[in-house]
């Protein structure tokens, strides 16, 4: 099993890198610097001893020289050797005879190279003699060594004493993480409120803005959801217990006509029974996927063909009913979007104004363009919708009081279910008056076109 990173793990991890490898450049920096130090102080001894010696009377013994000088052969420490020649390079004196330095009669500071070790020789040229003081170069190396050493342990506490600092920031950096985390643990499905914003880094409000918006869709989908439970278990009650009382009089019948008369109106019960749970899982697909515009396969979709396909399948119906139902559509009016969810909204669209439509009536299923946008419109000269009732029609399981007077028999779902389709297509559902000024107009304005075609008026289709 895969383990999940650790962000935090590799920051820490990241950080203490970092400091392990800076530690020794910073310590090689540190050497670097002393040698430089070193170089320039030892460089001025040796110019200033040089000048110090030039001034003396070094034909006799070292010994004469006086109490004056510090003895270049004497000293341990930076372990100087001074050598005195006449102007044609006759040895005058040498503190180290075994180190035979090269004669250079030149003023100023060199580097030369005896017995397979490097010397700095500073050189004063004067009238009658030339003096030379050299100093080794590991002098200097180890004296920077020994000094850069000093600095170590101050350099390793103060590595320790960052670590410590750049670990404290990082915990409290990634505090708001650990704050999300124990907030989203607390979250349940009956507590989804959004996370506070107060506080949080920058660099993480994407996140939580992203989180947020998850948890608003959620409690959206679980307020939707309890609230379809408990009206479709409120809705299938009364057909429920209508169907046991039929039930109960069926039982009862002694006679062959009452008991037939109870068959139908059990059969009639079932019916309704079936066409209420046939709706509420029709509902339950179209919001499967969440109530969010667009959020639906794109196809391309003949809406014409869709309305000429629809009032074909409605056609028996209609005639049973004693309605003129017909189709006025215009060639490619295309949409992008889900074709079974559209066919479904255009069933119910029909459905319900053929419920509503006195014998006699006419309803028109159009597919045009308003304004350029794909439309599919449903019209019946049938009784209306009071003004009052038009905003509530699309609430689900709502019947107006029409519609119960009329006894046609209905849940309230049609009209709900085309709301969702169409919002889930991004489409807009708006009413209008109908055929004659009379009855009303379903229109569903389609915001994503898909290849139409300009349309001349001769290209006008219609089918009864």
């Amino acid at each position: 099993m895969t383990r999940n990173p650790s962000l935090r793990r590799q920051l820490r991890i990241f950080v203490l890198g970092a400091l392990c490898l800076g530690t020794p450049f910073l310590a090689l920096a540190a050497y670097w610097l002393m040698l430089t130090e070193v170089d320039e102080v030892m460089n001025d001894s040796l110019q200033q001893t040089a000048l110090l010696l030039a001034d003396k009377d070094l034909r006799g013994p070292i010994a004469k020289v006086g109490t004056t000088i510090v003895l270049p052969g004497n000293d341990t420490e930076s372990k100087l050797i001074a050598v005195a020649r006449r102007r044609d390079g006759t040895l005058l004196f040498t503190s180290e005879p075994e180190i035979a330095l090269g004669f250079a009669p030149t003023t100023g500071l060199s580097v030369q190279e005896v017995n397979a070790t490097a010397w700095h020789v500073f050189t004063v040229v004067q009238r009658d003699r030339v003096v030379q003081v050299a100093q080794p170069a590991s002098v200097r190396r180890d004296m920077a060594i020994e000094s850069a050493s000093q600095l170590l342990v101050p350099l390793v506490a103060m590595v320790v004493v960052m670590a410590t600092l750049l670990f404290g920031a990082l915990r409290h950096g990634l505090k708001p993480l650990a704050d999300a985390e124990a907030a989203l643990a607390r979250r349940d499905i009956d507590s989804l409120e959004p996370l506070s914003l107060d506080g949080v880094p920058s660099e993480l409000l994407p996140v939580a803005g992203t989180l947020n918006d998850l948890l608003r869709r959620l409690e959206l989908a679980v307020r939707r959801q309890r609230e379809f439970i408990a009206d479709a278990a409120h809705e299938l009650r009364s057909p429920v217990t209508a169907l046991r009382l039929q039930t109960q009089v069926l039982a009862r019948s002694a006679q062959a006509t009452e008991r037939a008369r109870a068959a139908a109106e059990l059969e009639a019960g079932v019916l309704r029974m079936s066409r209420l749970i046939e709706q509420l899982l029709t509902l339950s697909r179209a919001t499967a996927d969440g109530d969010v515009a667009g959020a639906v396969a794109a196809q391309s979709i003949d809406l014409g063909e869709l309305a000429r396909d629809a009032v074909a399948r409605w056609t028996p119906e209609a005639e049973k009913r004693g309605i003129d139902l017909g189709a006025v559509t215009r060639p490619d009016i295309r949409t992008l979007g889900d074709p079974t969810q559209v066919e479904m909204l255009l069933n119910n669209l029909i459905e319900n104004a053929l419920r509503y439509t006195q014998r006699g009536g006419t309803v028109d299923v159009s597919a045009r363009l308003d304004a350029d946008v794909p439309t599919v419109a449903v019209a019946d000269d049938g009784p209306g919708i009071a003004q009052d009732e038009r905003e509530r029609i699309f609430d689900r399981f709502y019947r107006s009081a029409e519609a119960i007077a009329s006894g046609e028999p209905g849940s309230g779902l049609g009209l709900a279910i085309v709301s969702v389709i169409a919002e889930r297509h991004g489409a807009d559902v708006t009413l209008h008056a109908g055929i004659g000024d009379r009855g009303t107009e379903v229109r569903v304005s389609f915001k994503r076109a898909c290849c139409v075609a300009p349309m001349a008026g001769s290209q006008l289709g219609i089918q009864r």
